[in-house]
Protein backbone atom coordinates (compact mmCIF):
# COMPACT_ATOMS: atom_id res chain seq x y z
CA UNK A 1 0.00 0.00 0.00
CA UNK A 2 2.84 2.44 0.89
CA UNK A 3 4.72 1.38 -2.08
CA UNK A 4 1.46 2.04 -4.13
CA UNK A 5 0.69 5.45 -2.72
CA UNK A 6 4.65 6.86 -3.43
CA UNK A 7 4.30 5.77 -7.41
CA UNK A 8 0.79 7.45 -7.81
CA UNK A 9 1.30 10.08 -4.83
CA UNK A 10 -0.80 12.60 -7.03
CA UNK A 11 -3.55 10.47 -8.32
CA UNK A 12 -4.23 9.49 -4.37
CA UNK A 13 -4.05 13.12 -3.20
CA UNK A 14 -6.50 13.96 -5.41
CA UNK A 15 -8.40 10.89 -4.38
CA UNK A 16 -8.60 11.77 -0.93
CA UNK A 17 -9.50 15.35 -1.02
CA UNK A 18 -12.80 14.26 -3.61
CA UNK A 19 -13.73 11.24 -0.38
CA UNK A 20 -13.15 13.83 2.12
CA UNK A 21 -15.05 16.45 0.44
CA UNK A 22 -17.92 14.04 -0.48
CA UNK A 23 -17.87 12.91 3.30
CA UNK A 24 -18.28 16.84 4.57
CA UNK A 25 -21.16 17.09 2.57
CA UNK A 26 -23.04 14.08 3.66
CA UNK A 27 -22.05 15.46 7.19
CA UNK A 28 -23.73 18.95 6.47
CA UNK A 29 -26.48 17.68 5.12
CA UNK A 30 -26.74 15.19 8.10
CA UNK A 31 -26.40 17.74 10.38
CA UNK A 32 -29.27 19.87 9.16
CA UNK A 33 -31.81 17.30 8.42
CA UNK A 34 -35.12 18.89 9.65
CA UNK A 35 -36.76 16.90 12.66
CA UNK A 36 -38.14 16.82 16.43
CA UNK A 37 -36.24 15.62 18.96
CA UNK A 38 -37.59 13.09 21.38
CA UNK A 39 -35.59 12.61 24.53
CA UNK A 40 -32.20 11.85 23.05
CA UNK A 41 -33.98 10.31 20.08
CA UNK A 42 -34.24 12.71 16.99
CA UNK A 43 -37.32 11.80 14.79
CA UNK A 44 -36.66 12.72 11.33
CA UNK A 45 -39.35 14.18 9.22
CA UNK A 46 -40.49 11.99 6.39
CA UNK A 47 -41.72 13.28 2.62
CA UNK A 48 -45.10 12.49 4.08
CA UNK A 49 -44.66 14.62 7.22
CA UNK A 50 -44.61 12.12 9.49
CA UNK A 51 -41.84 11.64 11.84
CA UNK A 52 -39.46 8.41 12.49
CA UNK A 53 -36.83 7.78 14.54
CA UNK A 54 -34.95 5.41 17.50
CA UNK A 55 -32.58 5.31 20.16
CA UNK A 56 -31.64 2.36 21.89
CA UNK A 57 -34.78 1.90 24.09
CA UNK A 58 -37.08 1.55 21.28
CA UNK A 59 -38.51 2.70 17.70
CA UNK A 60 -40.29 5.71 17.06
CA UNK A 61 -43.35 7.07 14.91
CA UNK A 62 -45.48 10.03 14.94
CA UNK A 63 -48.06 11.90 12.96
CA UNK A 64 -49.23 15.40 13.67
CA UNK A 65 -53.01 17.00 12.14
CA UNK A 66 -54.50 19.88 12.98
CA UNK A 67 -58.04 19.33 14.05
CA UNK A 68 -60.70 21.93 15.28
CA UNK A 69 -60.12 21.86 18.88
CA UNK A 70 -56.14 22.19 18.68
CA UNK A 71 -53.96 18.90 17.47
CA UNK A 72 -54.09 15.34 16.93
CA UNK A 73 -51.26 13.28 17.70
CA UNK A 74 -50.04 9.72 16.83
CA UNK A 75 -47.12 8.19 18.56
CA UNK A 76 -45.77 4.91 18.68
CA UNK A 77 -43.35 3.38 20.47
CA UNK A 78 -42.51 -0.08 18.87
CA UNK A 79 -45.30 -1.60 18.30
CA UNK A 80 -47.67 0.28 20.68
CA UNK A 81 -49.41 3.35 19.11
CA UNK A 82 -51.34 6.09 20.98
CA UNK A 83 -53.51 8.76 19.98
CA UNK A 84 -53.66 11.84 21.61
CA UNK A 85 -55.77 15.05 21.65
CA UNK A 86 -54.82 18.13 22.54
CA UNK A 87 -57.36 20.80 23.10
CA UNK A 88 -56.27 24.30 23.44
CA UNK A 89 -57.15 27.84 22.40
CA UNK A 90 -54.07 30.02 20.88
CA UNK A 91 -56.48 33.32 21.76
CA UNK A 92 -56.51 32.64 25.62
CA UNK A 93 -54.12 34.50 27.70
CA UNK A 94 -54.25 31.70 30.37
CA UNK A 95 -53.40 28.88 27.46
CA UNK A 96 -55.54 25.92 29.16
CA UNK A 97 -55.03 22.87 27.71
CA UNK A 98 -56.59 19.28 27.64
CA UNK A 99 -54.77 16.48 26.80
CA UNK A 100 -56.53 13.06 26.16
CA UNK A 101 -54.93 9.58 25.49
CA UNK A 102 -56.42 7.00 23.83
CA UNK A 103 -59.99 8.75 24.13
CA UNK A 104 -59.37 8.90 28.32
CA UNK A 105 -58.36 12.74 29.63
CA UNK A 106 -55.18 12.61 30.84
CA UNK A 107 -54.32 15.91 31.79
CA UNK A 108 -55.73 19.23 32.42
CA UNK A 109 -53.72 22.16 33.23
CA UNK A 110 -52.84 25.56 32.22
CA UNK A 111 -49.49 26.35 29.37
CA UNK A 112 -46.78 28.57 30.92
CA UNK A 113 -44.05 29.77 28.89
CA UNK A 114 -42.69 30.90 25.31
CA UNK A 115 -42.79 29.97 22.11
CA UNK A 116 -40.84 26.41 21.69
CA UNK A 117 -40.44 26.25 25.64
CA UNK A 118 -43.79 25.91 27.00
CA UNK A 119 -44.49 23.41 30.01
CA UNK A 120 -47.97 21.79 31.38
CA UNK A 121 -49.17 22.59 34.83
CA UNK A 122 -51.96 20.18 35.46
CA UNK A 123 -54.70 21.29 38.02
CA UNK A 124 -55.05 18.09 40.07
CA UNK A 125 -51.78 18.31 40.92
CA UNK A 126 -50.24 21.56 40.24
CA UNK A 127 -47.09 20.48 39.07
CA UNK A 128 -45.12 19.53 35.47
CA UNK A 129 -44.34 16.80 34.02
CA UNK A 130 -41.52 18.42 32.06
CA UNK A 131 -38.47 16.97 34.51
CA UNK A 132 -38.00 13.48 35.16
CA UNK A 133 -35.64 12.08 37.38
CA UNK A 134 -34.19 8.26 36.51
CA UNK A 135 -31.73 6.94 39.07
CA UNK A 136 -28.54 5.14 37.34
CA UNK A 137 -28.92 2.57 34.79
CA UNK A 138 -32.20 2.15 34.96
CA UNK A 139 -34.20 1.14 32.23
CA UNK A 140 -37.60 3.09 31.14
CA UNK A 141 -40.54 1.26 30.79
CA UNK A 142 -42.59 1.39 27.98
CA UNK A 143 -45.13 4.18 29.04
CA UNK A 144 -42.09 5.99 30.18
CA UNK A 145 -40.57 6.04 26.41
CA UNK A 146 -43.74 7.92 25.16
CA UNK A 147 -43.66 11.76 25.01
CA UNK A 148 -44.98 13.82 28.54
CA UNK A 149 -47.86 16.35 28.20
CA UNK A 150 -45.77 19.65 27.78
CA UNK A 151 -43.76 17.98 25.28
CA UNK A 152 -47.12 17.00 23.10
CA UNK A 153 -47.94 20.47 23.67
CA UNK A 154 -45.27 22.05 22.77
CA UNK A 155 -45.33 19.58 19.39
CA UNK A 156 -49.00 20.49 19.03
CA UNK A 157 -48.81 24.35 18.92
CA UNK A 158 -45.13 24.98 17.14
CA UNK A 159 -45.01 25.11 13.56
CA UNK A 160 -40.93 24.39 13.91
CA UNK A 161 -38.48 21.84 14.03
CA UNK A 162 -35.23 21.00 14.86
CA UNK A 163 -31.78 20.32 13.20
CA UNK A 164 -30.10 17.02 13.70
CA UNK A 165 -26.80 18.46 14.44
CA UNK A 166 -25.00 21.13 16.41
CA UNK A 167 -23.80 23.57 14.07
CA UNK A 168 -21.08 24.87 16.99
CA UNK A 169 -19.07 21.88 16.50
CA UNK A 170 -18.22 22.82 12.83
CA UNK A 171 -15.89 26.02 14.37
CA UNK A 172 -13.92 23.44 16.81
CA UNK A 173 -13.60 20.94 14.13
CA UNK A 174 -12.40 23.65 11.95
CA UNK A 175 -9.91 24.89 14.03
CA UNK A 176 -8.75 21.15 14.78
CA UNK A 177 -9.07 20.61 11.16
CA UNK A 178 -6.31 23.87 10.55
CA UNK A 179 -3.65 23.39 13.07
CA UNK A 180 -3.65 19.53 11.81
CA UNK A 181 -3.43 20.95 8.19
CA UNK A 182 -1.03 23.66 8.97
CA UNK A 183 1.36 20.87 11.15
CA UNK A 184 1.48 18.45 8.21
CA UNK A 185 1.90 20.95 5.59
CA UNK A 186 4.55 22.71 7.52
CA UNK A 187 6.32 20.55 10.03
CA UNK A 188 8.83 23.25 11.67
CA UNK A 189 6.00 26.00 11.44
CA UNK A 190 5.27 25.63 15.17
CA UNK A 191 8.73 24.37 16.53
CA UNK A 192 9.71 27.48 14.85
CA UNK A 193 7.04 29.53 16.32
CA UNK A 194 7.55 28.41 20.00
CA UNK A 195 11.32 28.39 19.85
CA UNK A 196 12.62 30.92 17.23
CA UNK A 197 13.69 33.28 20.21
CA UNK A 198 15.14 31.17 21.84
CA UNK A 199 17.53 29.19 19.89
CA UNK A 200 20.20 30.01 17.37
CA UNK A 201 19.81 27.55 14.67
CA UNK A 202 19.20 24.19 15.39
CA UNK A 203 16.44 21.66 14.87
CA UNK A 204 13.61 19.89 16.35
CA UNK A 205 14.71 16.57 18.80
CA UNK A 206 13.21 13.27 18.24
CA UNK A 207 11.67 13.60 21.56
CA UNK A 208 9.89 16.82 19.68
CA UNK A 209 9.26 15.11 16.49
CA UNK A 210 7.42 12.09 18.61
CA UNK A 211 5.26 14.53 20.35
CA UNK A 212 4.25 15.83 16.97
CA UNK A 213 3.17 12.46 15.41
CA UNK A 214 1.01 12.19 18.69
CA UNK A 215 -0.16 15.89 18.57
CA UNK A 216 -1.53 14.92 15.03
CA UNK A 217 -3.01 11.44 16.10
CA UNK A 218 -5.06 13.03 19.33
CA UNK A 219 -6.11 16.13 16.44
CA UNK A 220 -7.94 13.58 14.22
CA UNK A 221 -9.03 11.61 17.13
CA UNK A 222 -10.53 15.16 18.37
CA UNK A 223 -12.06 15.40 15.13
CA UNK A 224 -14.03 12.23 15.15
CA UNK A 225 -15.32 13.03 18.53
CA UNK A 226 -16.96 16.08 17.66
CA UNK A 227 -18.34 14.36 14.50
CA UNK A 228 -19.84 12.24 17.10
CA UNK A 229 -20.67 15.44 19.39
CA UNK A 230 -22.38 16.93 16.77
CA UNK A 231 -25.44 14.37 16.28
CA UNK A 232 -25.39 13.93 20.33
CA UNK A 233 -25.91 17.25 21.51
CA UNK A 234 -28.95 19.22 21.46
Amino acid sequence: MVEFVSKHKRPCIIAGIVLAVALFAIYLRAMFLPGLWHGDAFLYKQDDGSFTGSDIYAEYKMNIRPADYGTDIDFSVNDKINHYQVKYDNDDPYRNVEVLENGTIVCKGKALGAENNWFVIDDETGSSDMISVRVGNEIPTEEELFPNYSRLYNWAVSDKTDTRGEPLMLFVIAFLAIILFLDIKFPMLFWILEHRLEVDGGEPSDWYLFEQKVGRVVMSIGILVCVILTFTIH
